[in-house]
C-alpha cells in the first residue's frame, strides 16, 4: 500500500516523464522520416515564390554554360572572373524565368514549333543565330542560311561522320542546344515585353517636345562658386530635415542581408633572400648562355618565355626598349644582363641578325588527303606544275582547296616570321620567307599538305633573332610561411576584435574596419578572389575571429565578424551622415546663391571680380545632355539653360556641386524636318527597353526570393 501511495503521489511527475519520452520518440521518428525533406530544403540554391531550384539542377545549368563559354572562347580553363560571371548569369536566368513564366502561362504566350523553324531557317531569323560567326559568310560577314542547314545536318547525323570528328560534332551539338534554348527564351521575352510596351504610347505633344529638346542646343559662358567656401561648422541641419529626406529617399536605402567585418590583408611578396637567390641563379644562367651550343633548349628550360625561332625587325619588338636598345648596338653572340625591373630579372643574347623582308603576303591551298602521303604529294606536284604553267592561283584554290580559306580565295594576308610560326609551324615559316614573290611551294603542317604562294614582300630591313631569358621573382615557400606564421601569431595573441583593432597598426598591419559585404560579393574591400572570406562572414557569429588565415590571390587575410545588417532598409542612423552631407551641400548652395543675389551684379565679369574666379564656357547643351562638360551632372542648371533667353545673365543657381551664374551666348537649331512618326517610334522604343527593366525589377521587389548561393559557392 505504501508503495502504491508513493506512486500515486508521484503520478504527475511520472506522467510528465512518460509524456516527454513519448514525445521524444515520436519527434525523433518524425525527424528521421522527414530528413530527406529537410535535406532537400538545405540543397535549394534559390527559391522564388516557393518554387525551388536544387543544387544539382543549378550545378547542371552552371556546367552547361561553362562548357559553352569554353567552346566559344577556345579556352580549356576559364579565369575566376569568367566563372563568377557564369554563376551570376545562371542565377539571374533562373530568377527571371520563375518570375516571368507564370505570367506567360496566364497570358497563353508560347513559341510554336513553326515559329522556331522560321527563326532558325526561315524568313525571320533570330538575332541569336544571325550573330554567330559559324553562320556568317566569311567574305561579306552576313548571315548565310546554307551554313545553318549544313551545321544542323552534321549534328543530326554524327555517326555518319569519321570517328575523328565525332567528338567535336558532339560539342557542337551541345552548343546548338544552348543556342536553341536562348532563341526560344528571347522570343518569349520579346512577346511579353512587347505586350507590356503597348501600355505606353507616345502622343503628339511628347513627340514635338522631344524633337525640340534634341534639335536645339545652347552655348553658355558661366562662372561657378564652389560649395566648400561655407564652413560646415556654420551649418545647423535639423533632425526633422534629415528624417524627411530619409523618407523621400527610402527606396535608395534598400539593402540585402549584409555582414560587417574587420579584416587585415597582407601582401604575399618576395623577401630579400628570394631576390638574392634569383640574382645568383641568373648569374649562373648567364655563364651557361655564354657557352651553350643549344640556346633554344636553355631558354625553354630556364625562361618564363619560350624561345621564338624567328627574326624580328625593330618594329616587331614593339615598345620593348630593353631589346631595341640592345640589338641596335650588339654583335652576334653579345649578352646583356641580368637586367632587373618590376621584380623581374632578364638576360638577352643576340643569336643572329640578317637583312630580309619584315613581312610577306601569303595565300594557301589546303589539299584533301589521298590514300597515302605519297599520293597526296603527287597530287600537290601536279597542281604546282599547273601553276608554273601560268594557271591562276585563285581559280585553283576555288577548285581544289578544302578549308574555309577557299571562301577568301586562300588569302592569309600579311605575316611576320613570328606570326607565321605561331599560326602554323616552322616549315611553313621557313618556306614562305624563302620564296620570292609570285612563286609557290608545298608545305606540310599539322593540318595536312598545303600549297602556299607568296604574293608580295616588304623591302629588306635589319632583323634580329634574340634569346630572352626572363624570370619573375616570386615568394618562396619559406617566405610564404614566415608571412603566414607572423599573421597567425598576431591573431593568436590578439584574440578579440578590440585587441586586433587596437594593436594591428603597432604591429605593422593595415586594418580595414566596418567593411560591408553581401552574399554575392567576390571581393572584400580591395581584396580580390575573396569568396571564401565572404562565405565565412555569412556563417560566423558576432565577435568571432576566423580560425584560419585565408589566401586570396596574392594576399593572406584574417577577418573578424562585427555583426549583420538584416535585409530591408538601412536605418536612419546608418545613413544620417550621407543625408547630412547632402543637406549641408544644399544649404551651402542656398546661402551662397542668396548672398550673390543680394549684390545685384549684372554681368559675368562683375561676378568674376567678386568671386575671384574665371569665366568659362561650354557648347552644345540641350535638354538631353546628361553630363555637362567640365561641370558634371546638374539637372537643374541644364533645365534653366534650355529655357533661358539669349544674352541675359541668370540669377545664381544652386546646384549639386556649386553655385552657377550663366549666360546663353548662342543658340543653334538643327535644320532637320520634324517627323512625328519617327519621333514617336523613338520614344516608344526607349520606353520598351525601360518598361521591361522596370517590370522585372518590380516583380523582384514583390516576390519572395531566397538566395542560398552562399552555402555552395
Amino acid at each position: 500500500m505504501a508503495t502504491l501511495e508513493r506512486i500515486r503521489n508521484k503520478a504527475g511527475l511520472l506522467v510528465t516523464i512518460v509524456g516527454l519520452a513519448l514525445f521524444a520518440f515520436i519527434i525523433g521518428d518524425l525527424l528521421n522520416s522527414s530528413s530527406s525533406i529537410l535535406n532537400s530544403n538545405q540543397n535549394n540554391v534559390v527559391v522564388v515564390n516557393g518554387e525551388a531550384t536544387g543544387y544539382q539542377e543549378y550545378l547542371n545549368l552552371e556546367n552547361e554554360l561553362t562548357e559553352v563559354y569554353k567552346l566559344q572562347s577556345g579556352q580549356s580553363n576559364l579565369p575566376e572572373a569568367y566563372l563568377s560571371q557564369i554563376r551570376q548569369t545562371v542565377y539571374d536566368e533562373i530568377v527571371m524565368e520563375k518570375l516571368i513564366n507564370p505570367h506567360l502561362e496566364d497570358l497563353g504566350i508560347t513559341v510554336t514549333p513553326e515559329e522556331m523553324l522560321d527563326m532558325i531557317e526561315g524568313e525571320n531569323i533570330s538575332p541569336v543565330i544571325a550573330q554567330i560567326p559559324f553562320f556568317q559568310n566569311q567574305q561579306t560577314g552576313t548571315f548565310d542560311r546554307t551554313s545553318v542547314l549544313n551545321f544542323l545536318n552534321a549534328i543530326k547525323n554524327i555517326e555518319q561522320h569519321p570517328e575523328s570528328s565525332q567528338a567535336q560534332l558532339r560539342q557542337y551539338k551541345l552548343l546548338w542546344l544552348f543556342w536553341e534554348k536562348n532563341i526560344k527564351r528571347n522570343r518569349l521575352n520579346e512577346k511579353y515585353t512587347g505586350l507590356l510596351s503597348k501600355a505606353i504610347v507616345a502622343n503628339s505633344l511628347e513627340a514635338r517636345e522631344a524633337f525640340n529638346n534634341a534639335s536645339e542646343s545652347s552655348d553658355i559662358a558661366y562662372i561657378v562658386q564652389s560649395l566648400p567656401i561655407v564652413p560646415d561648422s556654420t551649418l545647423i541641419i535639423p533632425e526633422s530635415d534629415i528624417k524627411k529626406l530619409y523618407e523621400e529617399r527610402k527606396e535608395m536605402f534598400r539593402q540585402s542581408e549584409t555582414s560587417v567585418i574587420d579584416y587585415i590583408a597582407v601582401d604575399i611578396v618576395p623577401s630579400k633572400e628570394d631576390f638574392d637567390k634569383v640574382a645568383r641563379e641568373m648569374g649562373e644562367i648567364r655563364t651557361e648562355l655564354e657557352t651553350t651550343d643549344n640556346v633554344p633548349a636553355l631558354v625553354n628550360e630556364k625562361s618564363e618565355r619560350k624561345y621564338v625561332n624567328a627574326f624580328f625587325s625593330i618594329t616587331g619588338f614593339e615598345t620593348d626598349r630593353e631589346v631595341i636598345d640592345f640589338v641596335q648596338t650588339a654583335q652576334v653572340g653579345d649578352i646583356i644582363g641580368p637586367l632587373f625591373a618590376d621584380d623581374t630579372y632578364r638576360l638577352l643574347k643576340l643569336v643572329d641578325k640578317t637583312e630580309a623582308s619584315d613581312s610577306v603576303q601569303v595565300s594557301e591551298l589546303m589539299l584533301a588527303p589521298r590514300a597515302t602521303e605519297a599520293a597526296t604529294r603527287l597530287y600537290a606536284d601536279s597542281l604546282l606544275a599547273v601553276l608554273k604553267g601560268g594557271a591562276d592561283f585563285t581559280e585553283i584554290v576555288k577548285a581544289h582547296s578544302v578549308d574555309q580559306m577557299a571562301e577568301k580565295n586562300g588569302e592569309l594576308g600579311w605575316m611576320t616570321e613570328a606570326s607565321a610560326l605561331q599560326s602554323l609551324n616552322e616549315e611553313f615559316k621557313s618556306t614562305v620567307f624563302s620564296l620570292p614573290a609570285g612563286q609557290s611551294a608545298t608545305v606540310k603542317t599539322n593540318y595536312g599538305l598545303h600549297i602556299v604562294k607568296v604574293t608580295d614582300r616588304t623591302k629588306s630591313v635589319p632583323k634580329y633573332k634574340v634569346a630572352d631569358i626572363t624570370y619573375t621573382v616570386t615568394p618562396s615557400s619559406i617566405t610564404r610561411s614566415l608571412i603566414y606564421n607572423a599573421l597567425n601569431q598576431f591573431v593568436a595573441k590578439n584574440n578579440s576584435i578590440e585587441l586586433i583593432e587596437a594593436n594591428a597598426r603597432d604591429n605593422g598591419y593595415d586594418i580595414s574596419t566596418n567593411v560591408k559585404v553581401v552574399s554575392t560579393d567576390q571581393t572584400v574591400g580591395s581584396v580580390t578572389g575573396a569568396r571564401q572570406v565572404v562565405r565565412w562572414a555569412f556563417n560566423a557569429k558576432k565577435g568571432q575571429i576566423a580560425d584560419e588565415v585565408f589566401e586570396c590571390d596574392n594576399k593572406f587575410v584574417v577577418a573578424a565578424h562585427k555583426g549583420k545588417l538584416p535585409e530591408g532598409y538601412q536605418s536612419l542612423a546608418a545613413v544620417t551622415p550621407q543625408l547630412k552631407t547632402e543637406l549641408a551641400s544644399r544649404k551651402k548652395g542656398e546661402e551662397i546663391a542668396a548672398s550673390l543675389k543680394a549684390k545685384n551684379l549684372t554681368s559675368l565679369a562683375a561676378y568674376a571680380t567678386e568671386l575671384n574666379e574665371n569665366v568659362d564656357s561650354v557648347k552644345y547643351i540641350n535638354f538631353s545632355t546628361s553630363r555637362i562638360t567640365n561641370i558634371g551632372v546638374e539637372p537643374k542648371l541644364n533645365a534653366l539653360i534650355v529655357s533661358s533667353p539669349l544674352n541675359k545673365v541668370s540669377e545664381p543657381v544652386a546646384g549639386s556641386n556649386g553655385v552657377y551664374v550663366f549666360e546663353v551666348v548662342n543658340r543653334t537649331k538643327e535644320s532637320v524636318e520634324y517627323n512625328e512618326k519617327r519621333e514617336k517610334e523613338m520614344l516608344e522604343s526607349n520606353s520598351n527597353y525601360r518598361i521591361a527593366s522596370l517590370a522585372l525589377r518590380q516583380m523582384q521587389r514583390n516576390a519572395e526570393i531566397k538566395d542560398n548561393r552562399i552555402r555552395f559557392q
